[in-house]
């Protein structure tokens, strides 16, 4: 697991982390993203930083788990589909998006336009379950 923190090694951060971006890789060529915090424009170059970073590992499926986002604003979508291109650009399978069916932290609006250009499930299982190579 890869524990982004909340501030790229390029900057000096002495305050608590607004957002916290860790990687995992719990199954064959898939890699978890999982987002905790606030998703803004403060935050968005360590969300952007993690997602590059997983993308490098030459993994097939990615899954972006925001379950556990406090807030976000027009950066988390805006991120979320630059991830997508990458993604695309690199040939890379699925890209699913972990966003609870109730949630209340990512405002309507952001929700609509990640699920409109994602793969949406429920949970991380879920996400897995589609993710797996072998099914």
């Amino acid at each position: 697991m890869i524990d982004l923190g909340g501030c790229p090694a390029s900057q000096n951060c002495s305050r608590t982390p607004a957002i916290i971006v860790t990687l995992s890789q719990p199954q064959p060529q898939t890699t978890v993203c999982t987002v905790t915090g606030t998703v803004d424009w403060s935050t968005q170059p360590v969300l952007r930083h993690a997602l590059t970073e997983a993308a490098h590992g030459g993994v097939l499926y990615l899954v972006i788990d925001l379950s556990a986002v406090a807030a976000m604003d027009a950066a988390g979508p805006y991120t979320l589909l630059e991830a997508r291109a990458q993604h695309r650009r690199r040939g890379r399978g699925q890209l699913a998006v972990i966003i609870e069916p109730n949630c209340c932290a990512i405002p309507d609006l952001h929700q609509v336009a990640i699920r409109a250009a994602f793969d949406i499930y429920p949970t991380v299982t879920d996400a897995l379950h589609a993710c797996d190579p072998t099914r």
